[in-house]
């Protein structure tokens, strides 16, 4: 029987754009519709939560935000807390993961979130996990999201950076078989370089090394209104606006 999944909140970020408009508190602190983009977060996790997985959220020292963090998650149920708390700031989501991923069991599954996005709750199962990765994905506007290529048999070929390759776009949340696993790929994929995007490393393109080695990334499509971007305050103040996640 596979472990529960261990959830890597990457939350390291120096959310630049929210002091830019005049938000005093770090990210994950900002109240919309009565709970923090933390709660909101959270609430999209609730079959992992409900199962038992561990998390681990990876936090900005200066922000002093250990102890609300592990309030907030006790609130939401989230048995298993690890916190780490970074001095500098890392060159993008996937180091910072990967930094995590060295405080965990070689063995155990990983999944990798942050608290830019709601997720409508039960939407995001670990029955749906298979596969040596898993990306769950919307077909969004624009070109501002990860874009993932399939097959005929909806497994993952191409996963690309702000380059839109096919209608499908993952909706933030990464999952791999099993931390070493990510650490492997992570540190073979950015051995190249010039593969960061505009200087910094994320984790979406880190399946690239999957699919080269013939591992199955798997693909499940979810609706594009079941999921709410929380990354910019733009969003947060339209989220304001409707007033729920989806």
């Amino acid at each position: 029987m596979q472990s529960a999944t261990t959830m890597v909140i990457t939350m390291a970020g120096f959310g630049s754009r929210f002091r830019d408009a005049g938000y005093l508190q770090p990210k994950y602190m900002i109240e919309a519709n009565g709970a923090t983009l933390f709660d909101w977060s959270m609430l999209g996790l609730q079959a992992f939560i409900n199962e038992g997985s561990p998390f681990v959220f990876v936090v900005r020292r200066a922000d002093m935000g250990a102890a609300f963090i592990r309030a907030r998650a006790k609130a939401n149920g989230i048995g298993v807390v690890q916190v780490i708390e970074l001095d500098e700031p890392t060159d993008g989501q996937a180091t910072t993961a990967r930094l995590a991923c060295d405080h965990l069991e070689p063995r155990t599954p990983v999944a990798i979130f942050n608290i830019d996005t709601g997720v409508k709750p039960y939407l995001l199962t670990p029955a749906l996990t298979s596969g040596d990765g898993w990306i769950p994905c919307f077909r969004a506007p624009g070109d501002g999201w990860s874009f993932v290529r399939t097959d005929e048999a909806f497994l993952a070929v191409e996963v690309r950076e702000k380059k839109r390759i096919s209608e499908l776009a993952s909706i933030g949340f990464y999952w791999f078989s099993s931390a070493e696993l990510y650490c492997r790929a992570y540190d073979t994929y950015y051995s190249v370089e010039g593969r960061e995007e505009r200087g910094e490393r994320y984790v979406a393109p880190v399946y690239n090394q999957l699919i080269s080695e013939a591992r199955e990334v798997t693909v499940t499509e979810v609706d594009f209104a079941s999921v709410t971007p929380l990354g910019t305050p733009k969003e947060v103040e339209a989220f304001i606006v409707s007033a729920e996640i989806n």
